[in-house]
C-alpha cells in the first residue's frame, strides 16, 4: 500500500497549486506528461513520487517562476531524500501507516498514555507480551506477531538517529503498576524507561494517582509537531483496532493545552525516575516472595 508522506503531500500541493494558479486542468496535464488523469492526481495528492523530469515538464507547462522552481526543487529533494520505509503488517490501519511516517519527518512528538508504555518507548519482551496478548483481536498467528513486533523495535530508531526527535510522554502510573509479562519483563520494561529516560533529548513523567482526574486521561494521543513553522501539528487518537488524526487548528490547541496541564500535574522527571526505581525494587521484592512462597 502506497502511503503519501508528509514530504511528498507538500511537493503535490505545490504542484496542484501551480497547476490551479496558471489554469491548467488536470486533464490537460495528464495530456502533456502521456499518462492518465489518475497518475497526474496521486503526483498532486502525495500517493506517487514523481521523477524530476516530470516535475520540470509539470514546471514548463505551468510557466512557475524561476523562485518557484527553486522551491519545487527543494520540495522535491526533501520528498527524495526521505528515510527507508518502515515495513508494517499486511492489514496495518492507513492511520497507524500514517502515524509511522509522521514520527520519522517529527520535530518533536509529545504522547500521553494511560495503559500501556508507548510504542516508542517498549522493550522488546514487553512489546512481544502486550501484542500476543491481543492476537485475537488482530488475527495474528506466530510470523505475524513477530512482523508486529520488529515493526514496533523499527520506529524506535528515530530515537538513536543523529539529531534524533524531541520526546515527550506522560504516563500514568497504571502504566508501571500493570505486570505486563510477568515481573521480570515489567522490571526489565521498567529499566528500560529510566535508560531512555536518561537521554537529553527524551522527557518521561509519571501522572500519579495522586493527581486526580485530568483531561486526556479517557483516552491516549500522540501530538506530532514538525520542523516547518508552517505545519500545524497532528494529533493521532490511538484506540484498539486502529486510530485517527486530528488535523484542523483550534483542535489540535486544544489537545496541546490538554497535554502541557496534564505535564504540568505530574510528577517532574525525577520524581518520575525515582518512582519507576522504587516499582523495580518493589517487583523484584514480589517475586522473590514469590519464589521463596
Amino acid at each position: 500500500m502506497k502511503t503519501a508522506t508528509r514530504a511528498k503531500r507538500r511537493l503535490g500541493r505545490f504542484l496542484n497549486e501551480s497547476r490551479v494558479q496558471a489554469g491548467v486542468r488536470l486533464e490537460d496535464a495528464a495530456t502533456e506528461l502521456k499518462t492518465a488523469d489518475s497518475t497526474v492526481s496521486r503526483y498532486e495528492s502525495g500517493q506517487v513520487m514523481p521523477v524530476w523530469a516530470t516535475v520540470l515538464a509539470l514546471l514548463n507547462l505551468y510557466g512557475v517562476t524561476d523562485e518557484g522552481r527553486s522551491r519545487a526543487v527543494e520540495l522535491w529533494e526533501n520528498a527524495r531524500d526521505e528515510p527507508p520505509s518502515i515495513r508494517l503488517p499486511t492489514g496495518a490501519p492507513k492511520s497507524f501507516r500514517r502515524l509511522v511516517n509522521a514520527e520519522r519527518e517529527a520535530e518533536r512528538i509529545r504522547i500521553i498514555e494511560r495503559s500501556v508504555v508507548p510504542g516508542l518507548m517498549q522493550s522488546e519482551s514487553y512489546a512481544r507480551s502486550l501484542i500476543a496478548a491481543g492476537h485475537r483481536l488482530h488475527g495474528a498467528d506466530a510470523e505475524a506477531m513477530d512482523k508486529f513486533v520488529a515493526a514496533r523495535l523499527a520506529r524506535q530508531r528515530l530515537l538513536e538517529e543523529s539529531g534524533p526527535v524531541e520526546l515527550h510522554a506522560v504516563i500514568d502510573e497504571a502504566v508501571i503498576r500493570r505486570v505486563v509479562g510477568g515481573p521480570a519483563i515489567m522490571c526489565e520494561q521498567l529499566a528500560h524507561l529510566l535508560d531512555i529516560g536518561a537521554k537529553p533529548h527524551v522527557t518521561i513523567q509519571v501522572m500519579p494517582f495522586r493527581a486526580g482526574a485530568y483531561g486526556t486521561m479517557n483516552g491516549s494521543n500522540i501530538i506530532v509537531d514538525y520542523p516547518e513553522p508552517d505545519e500545524v501539528p497532528g494529533v493521532y487518537l490511538e484506540y484498539p483496532a486502529g486510530g485517527s488524526w486530528v488535523d484542523n487548528a483550534s483542535d489540535v490547541e486544544r489537545f496541546t493545552t490538554m497535554f502541557d496541564d496534564a505535564a504540568r500535574a505530574a510528577l517532574s522527571p525525577a520524581d518520575s525516575a525515582a518512582l519507576l526505581t522504587r516499582q523495580i525494587g518493589a517487583m523484584d521484592t514480589d517475586d522473590q516472595q514469590h519464589e521463596v512462597a
